[in-house]
């Protein structure tokens, strides 16, 4: 699969040719190659960007679709990085491992100008493919920022929303509680009324005698046949 940052790769490279002697990275066996190789480009997005971090291509990747080939004799600076990492010279002054490695690039009859050239495409490739990537964040994150507004505002619209529910419950508990209270003091008021014409119907007589034995009303209530036929 062509990835666009390959494109603009390109593009800035200048060069339409295959890389080190590649095969062009637009042919069948590129293409198939790619497939096999960069299954994680192909679950992102088909222009190239990847749909999330977990998608990003590996190194070996990016130079694969960037249709990077090591020269003929092998000698990438990959190849160089891993002898100066053996065991034999990773130890040794760095003149020392400067002179060993020019040392076994010419017993192999590799210029150092091809390896120079191999490191600086290589460089150039993955330098390609982080800044189309960072864009690619950058818009995403844009996207996301937009969204993050709409959601805030989607919040604060229901929000205020709710808000009015709930001062609007709150009036109407005051309005009720207004107006239970108005009742309470016309029932005030009609209860001393009450009181008073009450006190009006009852004679002195029946007061002085209330006055004198306190008990006679309940003594007629338990002779009351009525009373005592409940009881």
């Amino acid at each position: 699969m062509q990835n666009k940052w390959f494109t603009n790769w390109r593009g800035q490279d200048g060069s339409n040719g295959p890389i080190n002697g590649a095969p062009d990275p637009y042919s069948n066996s590129a293409t198939e190659g790619a497939s096999e190789n960069g299954a994680a480009s192909e679950s992102g997005s088909s222009n190239g960007f990847a749909s999330s971090g977990s998608d990003l291509l590996a190194f070996e990747e990016i130079y694969h679709s960037a249709g990077i080939r090591g020269p003929k004799q092998g000698y990438t600076i990959a190849k160089v990085i891993e002898m100066l990492h053996s065991e034999h010279i990773r130890n040794l002054p760095n003149e020392t491992k400067r002179a060993s490695l020019l040392m076994a690039l010419e017993a192999a009859g590799v210029q150092v100008d091809e390896v120079l050239q191999d490191a600086s495409l290589r460089q150039r490739a993955i330098n390609s493919y982080e800044a189309i990537q960072r864009k690619h964040l950058e818009e995403f994150e844009a996207r996301k920022s937009q969204e993050n507004c709409a959601i805030q505002a989607e919040m604060e619209r229901v929000a205020a929303e709710y808000a009015a529910r709930i001062s609007n419950n709150l009036d109407e508990v005051t309005r009720e509680k207004d107006s239970f209270r108005k009742w309470q003091a016309r029932k005030q008021h009609e209860a001393q009324r009450i009181a008073e014409a009450v006190a009006l119907c009852v004679t002195q007589g029946a007061k002085a005698a209330a006055a004198a034995d306190p008990l006679a009303s309940l003594r007629e209530l338990a002779a009351d046949p009525a009373y005592s036929h409940r009881g």
